[in-house]
């Protein structure tokens, strides 16, 4: 029976060996055989595609117009491309090929023939000022004009950035708006815009540059201020992959992380999904290295030392400041206090005397030449020191006082009978006394 104390303990240690260790995190196939595929939070293991792209700004959008053809009459512009083919014309001065209206309006033929203006015009219109102009140097020229490229066409092709109001510019075609459509609809809207210009219009949208999609790798600071990374999201990153990105977890992380993500519909059904970063890294077990989707915020929470550490530095930081701003004193106070000496480091005598330097000025008796001699200390010094006030030797001993550059008076004791010394704690007994302002309170000291 003196073992029962025991027992408890002994009962304790056969449940846990009968239970064995278990890491969180450990996959359960039995249960995901139950589990809809549709219902499974996508992992590594397990990835989904994501949903179709909604176009935002400040995304890229790659436009090829596949059918521009201008409703009729056009009239040609400048900048449109035509193609010219005439028979009849110089043997070594063909014309045939793809020719520019340029800025003025006119299709050059080349050094024989000249320029032609055909801006305005319609397709058979600038035949007919083109067969004119050859017959002024050929007998019997036929000419004939194909319309290749308008100047409207080159400004829908190409690449197409959304601005920030979610409109694409098409040039001389307006704009259109497309933030929140996927690209089938932004391909709907376009035409729907060109259908106003063109004849039965047909264009190719694709996204050039995704750069409106992000998610966020939050670390926390402790305290001092979380660290945010913005990184686009391709397609098919995990959580693995986000912490690779920011270089792993920093020395005041901790392994308790999780991935905050927004409800689609922003109905209040957020989720947060723990992940098992040593069954991640150590064990390969893919079930919490979960697949990011757009929005997601990685969250990795910092040690709770680093945060107590953290704590305890905000709340000395004014007392450090200030113990500091008291050290700097004190030191320029003794600066203040030093006398000057030369090369060889011998003492000039002078020292600074200037009663705005100094407290607790208490007399403590006077010299042979009439002097008063008071003990004193430097502000923010606790060193006391026996000495003369300078401004009272400004009416006796007016020689002895210099001005330093920095307008605090110094006295040179070797000009007056009262030596400048510091004293000890034991040489300074102070009796009834009350600190002296105008010089004249007398004290006893020891002897």
């Amino acid at each position: 029976m003196r073992f029962q104390p025991a027992l408890p303990l002994v009962f304790l240690l056969a449940i846990g060996f009968s239970i064995g260790c278990h890491t969180l995190g450990t996959r359960n196939y039995e249960l995901e055989q139950h589990i809809p595929p549709e219902q499974r939070i996508p992992n590594e293991e397990f990835k989904t595609t994501l949903p179709l792209y909604v176009v935002e700004p400040p995304d890229i959008l790659l436009i090829d117009a596949l059918r521009v053809i201008p409703k009729a009459p056009y009239r040609l512009e400048p900048l449109d491309i035509v193609q010219i083919e005439s028979e009849n014309v110089l043997p070594d001065y063909p014309i045939t090929g793809e020719y520019q209206i340029d800025a003025s309006g006119r299709v050059n033929l080349g050094s024989q023939y000249g320029k032609v203006t055909i801006s305005g015009l319609t397709i058979d219109e600038a035949e007919t000022a083109i067969q004119d102009k050859l017959l002024e140097l050929l007998v019997n020229p036929v000419t004939t004009i194909n319309l290749l490229e308008t100047a409207g066409s080159q400004q829908i092709a190409g690449e197409h950035q959304v601005a920030p109001d979610g409109m694409v510019n098409l040039g001389t075609y307006g704009q259109v708006y497309v933030a929140g459509m996927t690209l089938e609809q932004v391909k709907e809207a376009i035409e729907k815009k060109l259908d106003e210009y063109l004849e039965a219009p047909e264009v190719i949208v694709d996204v050039s540059a995704y750069n409106s999609k992000f998610y966020y790798v939050i670390s926390d600071g402790a305290g001092l201020g979380d660290q945010v990374v913005r990184l686009p999201v391709n397609g098919g990153e995990t959580v693995l992959d986000a912490i690779s990105e920011i270089g792993g977890l920093s020395g005041q992380a901790t392994k308790d992380i999780w991935v905050a993500r927004p409800s689609p519909d922003h109905g209040g059904y957020e989720q947060r999904l723990p992940v098992n970063w040593d069954a991640i890294c150590k064990q390969g077990i893919t079930a919490t290295n979960y697949q990011i989707f757009p929005g997601d915020r990685v969250y990795i929470r910092a040690s709770e030392l680093n945060r107590l550490d953290a704590f305890v530095a905000r709340a000395t930081a004014p007392v450090e400041r200030i113990a500091g701003t008291m050290f700097l004193t004190t030191a320029t106070i003794r600066n203040l206090g030093g006398s000057f000496r030369d090369s060889g480091n011998q003492n000039f005598g002078n020292f600074f005397s200037d009663r705005r330097l100094k407290t607790d000025i208490r007399r403590v008796g006077t010299s042979d030449a009439g002097i008063a001699i008071y003990n004193f200390r430097y502000r923010g010094d606790l060193q006391w020191h026996q000495g003369v006030v300078a401004q009272e030797l400004l009416e006796t001993h007016p020689r002895a006082v210099v001005r330093a550059a920095n307008g605090y008076l110094m006295v040179n004791y070797r000009l007056i009978d009262v030596e400048f010394r510091p004293l000890t704690p034991a040489e300074v007994v102070i009796e009834n006394s009350q600190p002296v302002r105008n010089g004249r309170t007398k004290v006893s000291i020891s002897q």
